[in-house]
């Protein structure tokens, strides 16, 4: 296993296995991600099943891994959180991000064979993984892996998308750039 599709399943998991794989993960993985935050007030226009996804991410924020939770495809994907490490890595405070298409990280010369992918996952509410250039708020590029995954509600539909990022190096750069 890896930490990406780890932390995917236990942010997915149902109510009463979270907090297990929560502490799973920090023993698997050597996290010292120091306290579980507790539930904040959320908007009103944010559903329970919406803010017990915002509080697994915020649970994450530590993680040294990317997580993004964004709305249904059919509103454009809008971010609705995104975790600590991958607001510093981006240079995006969350205020900036919510709201917004992660499209807004894809670099100007990002792959379109990756894109493509993208999209068939969003219109077949299936997971994918791919590798990624994209960039930071500055404009400075930057790889990842990034994986996708959709989170079904009681009807069946996809009522979210949650993805990881973990770190690459630039093909074609030093060694040290990532």
């Amino acid at each position: 296993m890896t930490l990406r599709r780890d932390v995917l399943a236990a942010v997915d998991a149902d109510r009463g296995s979270f907090r297990p794989a929560l502490w799973g993960l920090l023993d698997e993985y050597d996290l010292a991600l120091g306290r579980t935050p507790t539930p904040v007030e959320h908007p009103d226009d944010r559903t329970e099943r919406e803010a017990r996804f915002v509080d697994r991410l915020r649970a994450l924020d530590d993680a040294p891994i990317g997580l993004t939770l964004t709305g249904p495809a059919y509103r454009d994907t809008p971010i609705v959180y995104v975790n600590r490490w991958f607001r510093e890595r981006t240079g995006y405070p969350l205020d900036d991000l919510r709201g917004r298409n992660p499209r807004l990280f894809q670099a100007p010369d990002a792959d379109a064979d990756a894109r493509a992918d993208f999209r068939e996952a969003l219109s077949t509410w299936s997971a994918v993984t791919v590798d990624l250039r994209n960039r930071r708020r500055d404009g400075t590029p930057f790889a990842n892996r990034v994986t996708l995954r959709p989170l079904f509600g009681d009807a069946g539909t996809v009522t979210h998308w949650v993805a990881a990022q973990e770190p690459r190096p630039i093909e074609g750069s030093d060694a040290g750039v990532e």
